[in-house]
């Protein structure tokens, strides 16, 4: 398959948060194998240094950030969405994040749910096995799921079940009694607050004989996993999970097949990506443009675009769309897809943009980087907007719309600010704006 613009446009709308110019020429000088191999290895693209700053150095809306707020939290890592030169370790950790869903709400210890986001993204395109162990072990999960109150006598079912349906196996691939029996295997782990440390117990774990998804032994909280990384559906609903955030809503069977058996082949869920980004499918027509921009995608696209000074606003934005960071409407994560665009979470999008429109800095409408001769069109002009609103490809009704609205309010008049910001706003509000 050709390696062109559009193509580069949509690698980079799937693996980050928007594309910008600089992104896309520099996927062009590069090339496929190794536009992917940088974002799999989580080089830059564009050899560019990150400039992230740590939460503590950081203000917004003119006050300092604060570690113990979640809302302080949630804008921190829009902040760091919109600044990494590694955006697919990030949306990795996005996806981790809604894959092993765990909130704040029961949790509320702010500290471990940052030792689980870094668990994520150190573990985001790594070894899958690792990263399931690591999670059963993980001080937020385990509160959440309350793993705590997993002892033998009375094993706690919860993340027993969960690990099978939500995170591992999926529905329909287990039986309420490997669940029972499975929650035997996990009893004996605890987490001490006070100290802040995992221990293992082992007058509390059940070390008896388990029968577990037709497997015999003494399995404990490792050898179970074990055993599910055993059984045929694990790759194929890895497969479905990430096909599903990466590629297609609904991907078919000889696509899901496919990515399963890389899954299975493969040492990392790296590998397996690098296979999916490489291949033409990936980039057919229809696959390009077919997917719903999640809330927290939205926002964090907009605000790389128009480089916009933090504001906690950014976070509630996001909420009131319907994606609200480290707090996940329950342990299956957000349901996405049409979801995202029900009336008061569309609503939630056009106020957002509006208040962007109303924040992007004069100085940069004026710059060269939005100019274009007297001879350039409406047309032109909605070319290139939309191209610095990280909206590539616009329709030809959208386009006329738009080109009309820039032709009536600023490209034959002398004040041309109003009209520049009410075109950018529109072009957010886009159908074309809402898709990746």
């Amino acid at each position: 398959m050709e390696w062109t613009e559009r193509e580069a446009v949509h690698l980079l709308n799937r693996t980050g948060f928007g594309a910008s110019a600089g992104e896309v020429a520099a996927c062009l000088a590069l090339g496929r194998e190794e536009s992917v191999r940088r974002l799999i290895a989580g080089e830059s693209l564009t050899d560019e240094t990150s400039q992230i700053k740590p939460l503590e150095e950081l203000k917004a809306d003119g006050k300092d950030l604060k570690s113990d707020s979640i809302v302080d939290q949630q804008t921190y890592w829009l902040y760091r969405m919109t600044l990494t030169t590694s955006p697919l370790i990030e949306k990795m950790t996005l996806f981790w994040h809604g894959h092993f869903a765990t909130s704040y709400q029961k949790v509320r210890e702010i500290p471990l749910l940052l030792r689980q986001n870094e668990l994520f993204r150190k573990y985001a395109l790594g070894n899958f096995h690792e990263l399931v162990l690591e999670v059963g072990k993980d001080p937020a999960m385990m509160l959440y799921l309350d793993s705590n109150n997993n002892r033998k006598g009375k094993p706690n079912e919860n993340y027993a079940r969960e690990v099978m349906e939500l995170f591992t196996l999926g529905i329909g691939h287990y039986t309420e009694q490997d669940i029972k029996e499975a929650a035997r295997a996990f009893t004996g782990w605890n987490y001490d607050k006070k100290q802040d440390g995992l221990k293992f117990n082992p007058k509390q774990h059940d070390a008896g004989s388990k029968t577990i998804l037709g497997e015999t032994g003494n399995f404990d909280a490792t050898s179970v996993i074990d055993v599910l990384f055993k059984q045929d559906a694990l790759p194929r609903f890895m497969a479905q999970k990430l096909l599903r955030f990466f590629a297609v809503n609904e991907p078919s069977e000889a696509w899901v097949g496919q990515v399963a058996s890389d899954f299975a082949q493969s040492a990392s869920v790296g590998e397996v990506l690098a296979k999916l980004f490489n291949s033409d499918a990936f980039y057919a027509p229809e696959v390009q443009g077919s997917l719903i921009k999640t809330p927290v995608e939205y926002v964090a696209g907009m605000l790389k675009a128009f480089q916009i000074p933090l504001s906690k606003g950014f976070a509630q934005a996001s909420r009131k769309m319907g994606q609200e960071l480290y707090l996940p409407p329950d342990v299956a994560g957000w349901r996405g897809g049409t979801t995202w665009l029900m009336t008061a979470s569309l609503l939630a999008r056009y106020q957002f943009a509006e208040s962007v429109a109303k924040r992007i800095n004069i100085s940069l409408l004026s710059s060269k980087e939005y100019s274009l001769d007297s001879s350039a069109s409406s047309s032109d002009w909605v070319d290139l907007f939309a191209k610095h609103a990280g909206v590539w490809y616009l329709g030809d009704q959208s386009k006329q719309v738009l080109a009309k609205y820039a032709e009536d309010t600023f490209v034959y008049v002398k004040t041309k600010t109003t009209g520049m910001k009410g075109l950018l706003h529109l072009i957010m509000v886009s159908p074309e704006a809402q898709m990746k």
